[in-house]
């Protein structure tokens, strides 16, 4: 089968492949929504060899091959497996989708990625397919539709909460011992004269160059690669619905939260804050419930607050899903099946106490 600009069909699959992002875009996630396809294609930070975009009906799948993620990247230097995976990789999905998370995916999308991925592999330099971000449903898609992955790594835990009610009802909801700290920290950091607001367009872009500072120290908080530079933060905030959750102190930014909404949901991605700014003024929990405020004021109906910070979002009432890889490998080696047990112990255990 060949690429065209109007796709691909293979009647036996019900599958199309194109190079352009489809007109009608039915989105299970933040991450494969029209808005963030075209507007992720535009962003430079992961280097890409090649892309596409299986289809299936209205749904999309994004396959991408990659000469450098940082975010996986990250993985790599986190496990000690730098390299150890190929290049370029072909991931189905970005890696940088795990402030979402893809759940049960139909058996045409799974079959059309997965042939085209063995297509580039075959026909190219990569040795591997990863799947990044899977919750148990989508990871059974994938079982179902292709068949055993060479290895299955515990890849992150990401959070969310279903916003019902009013903000005070969502208050009372968590510990009361945690409720009455959250209270006192934020109006101890109003009174020091902390605020809290959201913004977009031109004034989020302006808050970029301030903002920028703030994601990389989180990254090296972490010993791990920045994952943004500031032409990605801009282009992020191109992209439909994209706003700022910025945390200030007169005209100094202190913190930040990058957030997408999307109906009537609200995805945070990425930020950071000013760490020498906690003690005095509380910045992250004052960014996460002041965002947690605006999201019951606008009627946003469910908050995806994304990886890390574990402990944390769970003694703050905020509900887990675990997040799976599959690796598939058409010539698996033995050393790339030990690799992966080995990041998957890693990560498992770094999830459970960090």
């Amino acid at each position: 089968m060949t690429v065209t600009d109007a796709g691909r069909v293979d009647p036996a699959d019900e599958w199309t492949l194109s190079d352009r992002v489809p007109d009608q875009v039915s989105a299970s996630c933040l991450y494969d929504s029209q808005g963030w396809l075209r507007g992720w294609e535009r962003i430079g930070i992961e280097q890409r060899s090649r892309h596409a975009y299986v289809c299936a009906g209205q749904d999309v799948l994004p396959l991408y091959e990659t000469t450098m993620s940082p975010f996986w990247h990250g993985y790599e230097l986190q496990c000690g497996l730098v390299g150890r995976f190929g290049n370029p990789i072909v991931f189905a999905g970005s890696p940088y989708s795990m402030y979402g998370k893809r759940g049960p995916i139909a058996e045409p999308l799974v079959r059309g990625a997965y042939a085209t991925a063995m297509d580039w592999i075959h026909g190219g330099a990569a040795d591997v397919l990863v799947v990044p971000n899977l919750t148990t449903e989508g990871v059974d898609s994938w079982l179902d539709a292709v068949g055993p992955p060479a290895g299955t790594v515990h890849l992150e835990r990401t959070y969310a909460i279903d916003v019902a009610g009013t903000f005070t009802d969502h208050l009372y909801r968590i510990d009361n011992k945690i409720r009455r700290d959250v209270e006192r920290r934020l109006r101890r950091g109003e009174e020091r004269g902390l605020r809290v607001r959201m913004v977009e367009g031109d004034e989020a872009h302006a808050l970029v160059p301030a903002a920028f500072p703030l994601t990389v120290d989180t990254s090296d908080k972490n010993s791990w690669p920045a994952l943004f530079d500031e032409a990605a933060l801009h282009g992020m905030l191109d992209i439909p619905g994209a706003l700022l959750s910025a945390a200030t102190v007169g005209d100094r930014l202190v913190g930040v939260f990058f957030g997408f909404r999307r109906g009537d949901e609200v995805t945070f991605m990425c930020g950071g804050v000013d760490y020498e700014s906690l003690r005095e003024y509380s910045t992250y929990v004052a960014l996460m419930y002041r965002s947690t405020q605006w999201a019951y004021e606008n009627g946003m109906r469910r908050i995806e607050w994304g990886r890390d910070n574990y402990r944390f979002k769970e003694r703050h009432g905020l509900a887990a899903t675990e997040l799976w890889a599959l690796v598939y490998a058409p010539n698996a080696r033995a050393e790339l099946a030990l690799a992966l047990r080995g990041m998957h112990a890693t990560l498992h255990a770094y999830i459970e106490s960090a």
